[in-house]
């Protein structure tokens, strides 16, 4: 599908006459006439790329870039556009997903070719159809706008993560337990994320120094105050990169805590039980074949009522002394 918005000053007025989706010829006519232009296309590229090949002359190399989506941003300056690769990150199905949206960008057009789902783009094109004043700012004002849209793109995706976050630390300071593969699934989105935005940081610094783009003390302050939101983007990535680190090491505390306290009931219960054993087992060897002279010569009820109470005093008085010292 291929979409446009054109912009055309005649000589004998100070005002832009705006049209749009115009047909191909018209467009190449609106072109030459130095209309200012923004085409989009989206989705079935195969049957316009060939005309836009055409009408701007487009490197070999670009060409391939189009039809195809490695998911890496890129600037390329040529003689007579620039060539930058966006990415727009996206989560389906718990996973992060990139959507690449190309731009060319020349003195007077600026094109766009990515698929439907990449929103940033649909964003600023309707934003500069409803804003007409904008055209006044050029076709950088357009790349501006798609690339602040593609940066938002990334705050509700980061805050559906915090919220993740802190339902994952409330449960856990609950005393709930926490399976540490939902800790570890979140941390490979926040990798995911930090692996698309940094490209775009280096990708966008270059964007500031390019003088063909950045023309005016004005655009630089636009694209510098881009910059800075890339960067607290960037920031907050590496926020909850280590919050989710916290979270982890919380979890593995608590598993620690739990597994030391079982093995300290499990031991205090075989301490308890040790003197039982040795009680119960001395007084036990009294069989036919003892040496009469090893047989202790104890029998009767009184006996054992008090080797009974022996048994039970010694576990009392040692439950008595874990329960002092605290390890109760």
């Amino acid at each position: 599908m291929l979409r446009s918005l054109v912009a055309l000053k005649p000589p004998s007025s100070d005002e832009y006459t705006f049209q749009r989706n115009l047909s191909k010829t018209a467009l190449e006519e609106a072109l030459t006439n130095g209309a200012i232009l923004w085409v989009d296309i989206y989705d079935g590229v195969e049957d316009d790329l060939p005309w836009l090949e055409t009408q701007l002359a487009l490197h070999p190399v670009v060409v391939q870039d189009l039809h195809r989506e490695d998911r890496h941003p890129t600037l390329v300056v040529y003689p007579d556009y620039i060539f930058l690769s966006l990415i727009q990150p996206q989560i389906r199905l718990k996973k992060v997903q990139a959507i690449e949206i190309h731009c060319l960008i020349g003195d007077n057009f600026f094109v766009t070719v990515r698929r439907s789902e990449a929103n940033p783009v649909d964003e600023a094109y309707n934003r500069i159809s409803k804003l007409q004043t904008s055209w006044e700012l050029g076709v950088t004002y357009f790349l501006f706008l798609t690339i602040q849209f593609v940066v938002d793109a990334y705050y509700p995706l980061l805050d559906k993560i915090s919220f993740k976050l802190d339902d994952l630390e409330n449960t856990i300071l609950a005393g709930e337990n926490v399976s540490q593969h939902a800790l570890y699934h979140i941390k490979h989105q926040l990798i995911a994320l930090r692996q698309m935005l940094a490209p775009q940081r280096e990708v966008l610094s270059d964007v500031i120094g390019q003088e063909r783009l950045i023309r005016t003390s004005e655009t630089r302050d636009l694209f510098r105050h881009l910059y800075e939101r890339l960067l607290r983007v960037y920031d907050m990535l590496d926020s909850q990169r280590d919050f989710t680190s916290n979270v982890l090491d919380l979890i593995q505390s608590q598993e620690s805590f739990r597994l030391t306290s079982a093995v300290n009931r499990l031991t205090i219960l075989s301490v308890i039980f040790f003197p039982l054993t040795f009680l119960v087992g001395l007084f036990g060897l009294n069989f036919i074949t003892t040496d009469p002279g090893l047989v202790i010569p104890l029998s009767g009820t009184l006996v054992f009522l008090f080797i009974v109470g022996l048994v039970i005093l010694s576990a009392a008085v040692i439950w008595w002394i874990f329960k002092r010292k605290g390890w109760l």
